[in-house]
């Protein structure tokens, strides 16, 4: 009867090395998913970035339309409040407020006592003012991301050292 019950097709299991070879087969097939999604969301994080940096831009040019000039604005608080139509080119607050520039919808704003335009990192954008140039007397502005890395820093010029993480939009 022992016999009868060890080949009988009904009562056949996995055994213990088959389910772990199916377990490493699956393993080994969603690490390479894994892997290969990861760059897809990493090239999609960097495209966002990029239009949302074109968006900005595009917003600071309507800006120095309407005023004559981009806003003279230090934090990333007062950008966003400057492009929210809430302060003027030197940072002097606007009443009655401007129309928003911005359709804020398509940014992370981070939380609601201080809103700034966040990356897709999470990180503010950063937003320096350029003074007028003395021969042209325009001015101008530099708008980057500091990427995936977070890594940037600003020297005591106001000039921005970047690396190849960082996305910098140059019109």
């Amino acid at each position: 009867m022992a016999d009868s019950e060890k080949n009988d097709p009904s009562r056949r299991g996995f055994t213990l090395v088959e389910l772990m070879v199916v377990i490493l087969l699956i393993s080994i097939l969603a690490g390479l998913m894994f892997s290969l999604s990861t760059g897809v969301f990493q090239k999609g994080e960097r495209s966002t970035a990029e239009s949302q940096l074109q968006a900005i831009s595009v917003t600071l040019e309507a800006y120095r339309n309407r005023f004559g000039d981009y806003p003279d604005v230090v934090t990333p608080r007062q950008l966003f409040d400057a492009l929210d139509g809430k302060l003027g080119p030197r940072g002097q607050l606007l009443t009655p407020p401007y129309p928003p520039f911005l359709e804020a919808g398509q940014f992370a704003l981070g939380d609601e006592e201080n809103p700034e335009l966040l990356d897709p990192w999470g990180q503010p954008y950063v937003y320096i003012y350029q003074e007028p140039d003395a021969q042209t007397r325009l001015s101008g502005f530099d708008l980057f991301s500091r990427g995936p890395d977070g890594k940037a820093s600003i020297d005591g010029d106001g000039a921005a050292t970047l690396d190849d993480d960082n996305l910098r939009y140059d019109d």
